[in-house]
């Protein structure tokens, strides 16, 4: 079975080396060589990891891998991953990832996938104005990219701290992204991140709104997907902590 194919049929983060198969090629072409795939399920395995020198040593050997579309694109995503955990060198790459258009050579969902990697990049740099030019570009190519609906939560998410009544809205469109993530049926060809995120931070709302029983299935339902995840991990231990003592109480 070739690896592309292989790689999209696996969706747990086991190690990083079963890791890197849950990662599929952006665009249909030549078969990822195993180092690029190897390379790119570490950078996932790291921030679900919380392990940020992981996804530094990946991007270093990412950058020995010349600047093909896919070597280009995986390492944005590192770009990105490492400054979504607070990594020292996360600015510049960040900034590049946030400015990429993508390659004429890809098209449709493809290059929808391009321009949601951008708008990511963008938001987590703050620069608003990238970000809506990428994710407009995005909706444009590819409505139902169910990570267009990830990004305007986490837009929004920004605002909840000072603006408490913005919540509603935050949960209104993880609820859309796990819908979206529901309903999507990816190609070979589609990178998969972002579902367990979603999944993990509704599970984080409904935990703090007291549905305990509501943030038990989302945070099982993330770790299904990323057994590794440690911010998944740590709220599932905070849910059944808290059902714990509710049934002391009782």
């Amino acid at each position: 079975m070739p690896a592309t194919l292989l790689a999209m049929r696996l969706t747990k983060f086991v190690s990083p080396t079963l890791a890197c198969l849950a990662l599929a090629p952006l665009v249909a072409r030549a078969e990822l060589s195993a180092e690029l795939l190897d390379l790119a399920g570490r950078v996932q395995y790291g921030y679900y990891q919380a392990d940020a020198r992981a996804i530094e040593a990946a991007l270093v050997a990412l950058d020995r891998l010349g600047d093909s579309p896919d070597a280009v694109y995986y390492r944005d995503f590192a770009a990105l991953r490492l400054a979504q955990l607070g990594g020292r060198d996360g600015d510049e790459r960040l900034s590049d990832c946030a400015r990429r258009e993508a390659p004429a050579e890809l098209a449709g969902r493809a290059a929808a996938e391009a321009a949601v990697l951008a708008a990511a990049c963008a938001l987590v740099a703050s620069d608003d104005r990238r970000f809506e030019q990428a994710l407009a570009r995005a909706r444009a190519l590819d409505d139902d990219h169910p990570r267009i609906a990830l990004l305007e939560a986490w837009a929004i998410e920004r605002t909840v701290a000072r603006n408490p009544e913005a919540r509603a809205e935050f949960e209104a469109r993880l609820t859309a992204a796990v819908a979206a993530f529901d309903a999507w049926t990816p190609t070979i060809d589609d990178p998969e991140w972002g579902q367990a995120e979603a999944l993990a931070a509704l599970g984080e709302s409904a935990l703090a709104r007291g549905d305990m029983r509501a943030a038990r299935d989302l945070l099982e339902r993330a770790l299904l997907l990323a057994p590794d995840y440690s911010r998944a991990v740590a709220l599932r231990t905070a849910v059944q902590g808290a059902r714990g003592g509710s049934q002391r109480t009782l």
